[in-house]
């Protein structure tokens, strides 16, 4: 043995037992994500007691509402809480992908998805941070998912068709299909998009039963998640956070503001509109001063703005992506350029101002890395990258969150996980201090 004891060789050994158990002790416990967006799921669930999202914020944290960005619509909200920037910051600012250069426009919300260059801005999504890191992430229908940014794609994804028959999927399907990936293949999060409740506001409004009992089935289905949850054994370690991308408001029938009533479309050279209640545009030259001044004080319900205009709470202006001429209609309005005979109209919408409660989102969180039964108070959509970032110990990429607004959800503070840091100087200590008696 070369002069080496012993009971030099039994600390030795201990020593290395002790990294060993708790190195794979991080390993086996390390905590998880499954993110759910619920499209439309307004910050007082539109007065619906919805049992199990009730048992979430006895068992882990509601925020009293979550502050989306501007503009209120789904791409860009969904893609900010996906990369934790401002949409002028990611350049997703519309559900339409535009180019006024080119003059191109996407026909449709589905087919944006397939718009590499509307999502590969520099932006990135938790599932590109976790991939990179040398995680395992999964995306279940959800923005940019369909495209590879920064050259990396989902480990595994569900996407989003030109049709929008995927959006048939049973959320229960999706459940499965992300705690399969889990406990099967090791994922450390999954991204999942509910389309409801949002498909049914459009068409019942906000105060339908049709409505509520979509908002049933919704919470049916996180009812359904944690049970499968607990049935798979992974209660310790998998952090659920349900989160919206706007609220949602009726719209009253008659209450329209028409563009092309007060412009001449010929003056105008690009737009993007009839589409929600905001619309941008640019006039042709020599026609900028002249449209804009009229579209001001076109009609009292209509707020307009030249592009340095923009408010900076906004977070929306600072894009070259943004046309000259930016215009909302209040909550409740309509907005179109002009209407054809045939037009119908949404009962219920979103995409105004996020200034308006109507406007306002949900939070919901729980598992090991969150308090209990806590009512945080309101923070921003963009927080929500980097806190997913910190439970599974991700370095973040730039982003607008502040660890500040949200940090007194967490249960856990610090590091998301159990880490060697703590446990392996002790072992030093201890095994240096042990030989130092045999020498």
């Amino acid at each position: 043995m070369a002069g080496i004891s012993v009971s030099k060789i039994s600390l030795m050994v201990w020593f290395v037992v002790c990294i060993g158990v708790e190195t794979a002790s991080v390993t086996n416990d390390k905590e998880k994500v499954i993110f759910i967006l619920a499209d439309g799921l307004r910050w007082d669930r539109f007065g619906q007691a919805l049992p199990n999202f009730i048992k979430m914020e006895e068992n882990g944290v509601k925020a009293d509402w979550l502050n989306g960005v501007f503009m209120t619509m789904t791409i860009p909200s969904t893609f900010s809480i996906a990369t934790g920037l401002y949409p002028e910051s990611h350049g997703a600012v519309h559900n339409l992908f535009f180019n006024a250069t080119s003059g191109e426009k996407s026909p449709s919300f589905m087919a944006t998805m397939n718009y590499t260059e509307w999502f590969d801005t520099g932006a990135e999504p938790i599932w590109v941070t976790t991939i990179l890191q040398g995680g395992k992430a999964g995306t279940i229908l959800y923005t940019g998912s369909n495209v590879p940014i920064k050259g990396v794609q989902p480990t595994k994804n569900i996407p989003i068709n030109l049709s929008g028959s995927c959006f048939g999927l049973p959320m229960g399907d999706r459940i499965d299909t992300a705690l399969s990936w889990m406990t099967d293949e090791d994922f450390d999060i999954v991204v999942i998009y509910f389309n409801l409740p949002d498909f049914n506001l459009h068409s019942y409004g906000t105060e339908d039963q049709r409505t509520f009992d979509t908002l049933h089935e919704v919470d049916e289905a996180i009812g359904y998640l944690f049970d499968r949850i607990d049935e798979e054994g992974l209660t310790d370690i998998v952090n659920v956070i349900i989160a919206s991308d706007h609220g949602h408001i009726n719209s009253e029938v008659g209450k329209h503001v028409l563009l092309y009533d007060y412009i001449n479309s010929s003056d105008v050279e690009f737009i993007v509109a009839d589409y929600g209640p905001c619309f941008q545009l640019n006039p042709i030259e020599g026609k900028q001063d002249e449209v804009y001044t009229t579209l001001k004080s076109a009609h009292p319900a209509l707020t307009v703005y030249k592009k340095e205009e923009l408010p900076e709470r906004y977070h929306y202006g600072n894009n070259e992506r943004v046309l000259d001429i930016f215009g909302c209609v209040d909550p409740g309005w309509h907005l179109h350029t002009t209407i054809q005979g045939n037009d119908t109209f949404l009962i219920s919408d979103h995409g105004y101002d996020n200034k308006w409660m109507v406007m306002k989102s949900s939070f919901y969180a729980q598992g090991p890395h969150f308090k209990k039964n806590h009512r945080a108070t309101p923070f921003e959509s963009v927080d929500i990258y980097s806190m997913i970032c910190e439970i599974l110990s991700l370095h973040p990429a730039p982003n607008n969150g502040s660890r500040e607004r949200y940090e007194a959800i967490f249960a856990i503070t610090g590091a998301a996980n159990r880490s060697v840091s703590a446990t392996v100087p002790i072992c030093v200590f201890l095994f240096i201090t042990s030989m130092s008696l045999f020498m």
